[in-house]
């Protein structure tokens, strides 16, 4: 297995099937990602079942709400595309910044993309770096926010000039979802502005964009203020990286150590303008470090709505 780093960070892993992956090239690959927060394990030819077997190298998959874009076999497979097909309302519906499952108690660790198709042009996800990003705020903010709590909402995020417009009603018409959307809506998490990673021990921003709407004890406008300062702070492009992944890459990345945003992309059926992925999402710790405490938790008494 051979590991090429980026700059400023990320890596592209390859030398490696995932489809026939030891014990210890799969401790690597989770210890790769909490060192370098971005892998791209290039040129794979995987099934359905055998990515859905790797997908849980990193953690328990995640409840998605969105059941139409479930597969069917493998609910853990989410089915991301460009069809001109795909209704309107979720059109470049990634494409802001965030943190994956931010919304919920207990978010998503880590996030993968597998391409079954890719566009000839286009289709990059960038990312920003969040530990870095935090080791470079000034001594006085980094002690401020070492301290404080946001409050995240699904749909409580401000959006920039250059993001996908916010969807102030998850059960709008023009968008799917249902009682499952309205579920994740309801919900109010507190997560800290700061957390250390399980594996890596460093000191990170966290979900500083997407869903947080507001920090505990500080009166809303005061809040708003301070994340608007750590999320235009945190997107610097000093902090930025852009990966694709073609046809056969799984891109990996550690939703504890970056934030991300699809790039918008044109919907069209034709050849060499379609992109067609398989996403997986996973909470909690990898396995192989199963023995250390979670880094989050669900109030006593929640319930969720669990995959089929």
């Amino acid at each position: 297995m051979k590991l090429s780093p980026h700059l400023p960070f990320g890596a592209d892993i390859s030398g490696v099937d995932l489809r026939d992956l030891s014990a210890q090239d799969g401790k690597a690959l989770v210890d790769a990602l909490a060192e370098h927060h971005v892998l791209r394990v290039r040129g794979q030819d995987l099934t359905k079942a055998q990515y859905d077997r790797f997908g849980r190298l990193f953690g328990a998959p995640i409840d998605f709400f969105f059941t139409k874009d479930l597969d069917p076999d493998y609910p853990a497979l989410i089915t991301i595309s460009n069809s001109p097909q795909h209704d309107m309302g979720r059109r470049d519906g990634a494409s802001f910044w965030h943190t994956d499952g931010s919304y919920e108690y207990v978010p998503a660790s880590t996030t993968m993309l597998y391409a079954i198709e890719a566009p000839d042009e286009g289709g990059e996800t960038r990312f920003t770096d969040l530990t870095a990003a935090y080791e470079a705020l000034p001594d006085a903010l980094r002690k401020r926010v070492d301290a404080l709590d946001a409050l995240h909402m699904l749909v409580g995020g401000k959006r920039g000039p250059d993001e996908t417009p916010i969807k102030l009603d998850p059960d709008a018409t023009d968008r799917d979802g249902g009682v499952r959307a309205r579920k994740r809506a309801a919900e109010r998490p507190r997560h800290p502005l700061v957390i250390t990673h399980p594996i890596s021990g460093k000191r990170s921003l966290y979900a500083v964009a997407g869903t947080p709407y507001g920090v505990e004890g500080l009166e809303p406008e005061e809040g708003e203020a301070l994340l608007d300062a750590l999320k235009s702070h945190a997107v610097s492009p000093r902090f930025n990286i852009a990966f694709k992944a073609e046809v056969g890459d799984v891109l990996i990345w550690d939703n504890l150590a970056t934030l991300h945003r699809a790039t918008p992309i044109e919907y069209s059926a034709a050849e060499g303008k379609r992109r067609r992925l398989l996403r997986i999402s996973t909470q909690g710790l990898p396995p192989v470090y199963g023995h250390k405490p979670p880094l989050f938790t669900a109030p006593e008494g929640h319930a969720s709505i669990k995959l089929a």
